[in-house]
């Protein structure tokens, strides 16, 4: 579900002719039952793994609403927006859907139902979700989502792959980028395979490359112009590819295909930096117990941030069933939903009930570290760029294609991509 080299959180066109949507009024996909007895919801998803974790939600919201069914479409992360654009604009789409950092685009088409008021009737605290994630969802002083996860980001490393090449040298809660190279280092001289790498990270400018700027001190944007072609932002380009030129990471070039789940679980890579979205990948496969053991991401003079957003529960405007639509809605989004979306294999709950975690880091027991790992990650982390800068969503392949590419392969220089970056994210600024 995301980049090469990892998993980036939402991809997809940004929404079109959305000022349609509610002209073309009454249309909700949703119908009645033939014997009018139930009532039928559709709540739209796009991530594969979390598919398990939405349903066993559903399973409960339907045992305690046995006159509501709900229909879990899970559309591919690549056709996601474009589909729901489609819908969209045609005054139908889907009762309830996630969204992410684009979800402004929706609500100014008049796509997206406010929650106030039923937040307001059914006396739901706000201040259970983390904070970062809901105000993401409050335009204009309107509350339009209520939030389902919050990403992490830690390093995963395969115990097993460093038993088998007699690497004593593991990562730990306080190690540095110093000590990830080291690390490194030494497992790339003791692998045998030419397809073996010893690690993963996200090496993409929206994720890796701006968390590393921010360690180092600097900034994406400044008073709405990019700022990339800063000490920092050079810097932190220039080790990012350092990894790729001293071979301790796939190549970009050659990584198209690369999954650092599949090849952490496979061998192929010893440690890879894994969101939070994509654990129970891990937790699901079939090793022993313990394989996996997770620390927070290396520090950088001092630091260890990693870049944070997170998905919430939408309603469409054109629903016919509102009033069901917001039930859902609200049981997702409860201790409760939170649970069983944890049980599930789902993402780290927004929810910050005590139980919620718990019940997320039981579902996840095969890894270890896995509490307290997360725990330094949420310490220090930034709302992502595409988050905090909605506008800078669309522009990000661009970006990737005409500025990072070229600088891994080595045909324009740090300061170069650097200054092409900014002029990108200016524009899109604009």
């Amino acid at each position: 579900m995301r980049s090469p080299s990892c998993v980036k959180r939402v991809v997809g066109a940004a929404a079109v002719a959305l000022s349609f949507a509610v002209a073309i009024a009454g249309c909700s996909s949703t119908t009645s039952s033939g014997g009018g007895d139930a009532t039928k919801l559709s709540l739209m998803i796009w991530d594969p793994a979390q598919k398990a974790g939405v349903q066993k939600a559903v399973d409960g919201f339907e045992a305690k609403f046995p006159k509501i069914q709900v229909d879990v479409q899970q559309v591919p992360q690549d056709q996601y927006y474009t589909k729901l654009d489609a819908s969209l604009s045609a005054g139908e789409g889907p009762d309830v859907m996630w969204q992410s950092s684009a979800v402004s685009q929706y609500i100014n088409g008049g796509a997206l139902e406010p929650l106030d008021g039923y937040i307001k009737q059914d006396s739901v605290n706000l201040s259970d979700y983390a904070s970062s994630i809901t105000s993401l969802y409050n335009v204009n002083g309107k509350q339009y989502g209520i939030p389902k996860d919050e990403d992490t980001w830690t390093f995963v490393y395969n115990t097993a792959v460093f038993a088998k090449l007699g690497v004593t040298d593991v990562p730990t809660n306080d190690w540095t980028w110093d000590d990830m190279v080291r690390i490194a280092k030494e497992i790339k001289a003791k692998q045998t395979s030419p397809t073996d790498v010893p690690m993963s990270c996200d090496r993409t400018f929206n994720n890796g490359v701006a968390s590393l700027i921010h360690q180092l001190g600097g900034k994406i944007v400044n008073q709405n112009k990019g700022v990339v072609s800063s000490p920092e932002g050079i810097q932190a380009l220039t080790m990012m590819k350092g990894l790729q030129d001293q071979g301790l990471i796939p190549v970009v070039a050659n990584s198209a295909d690369f999954n650092p789940a599949s090849s952490l679980i496979s061998g192929t890579v010893a440690m890879a930096e894994i969101p939070s979205w994509n654990l129970s990948l891990l937790s699901q496969a079939n090793v022993p117990a313990d394989t996996f053991h997770l620390v927070r991401a290396p520090s950088v003079n001092g630091k260890w941030l990693t870049d944070t957003n997170g998905l919430a529960y939408v309603m469409n405007a054109n629903s016919r069933h509102k009033d069901e639509a917001w039930k859902l809605i609200e049981y997702l989004t409860s201790t409760q939903g939170a649970e069983q979306h944890a049980a599930g294999g789902a993402a780290i709950p927004a929810n910050t009930d005590k139980a919620a975690f718990d019940a997320y880091v039981s579902a996840n027991s095969k890894l270890a570290g896995l509490s307290d790992a997360v725990a330094a990650a949420r310490q220090q982390n930034y709302l992502r760029t595409s988050t905090q800068y909605p506008a800078t969503r669309a522009p990000l392949p661009q970006i990737e294609s005409t500025q990072m590419g070229p600088f891994y392969a080595g045909s324009i220089t740090a300061s170069d991509a650097a200054k092409g970056i900014d002029q990108i994210l200016d524009k899109a600024l604009g």
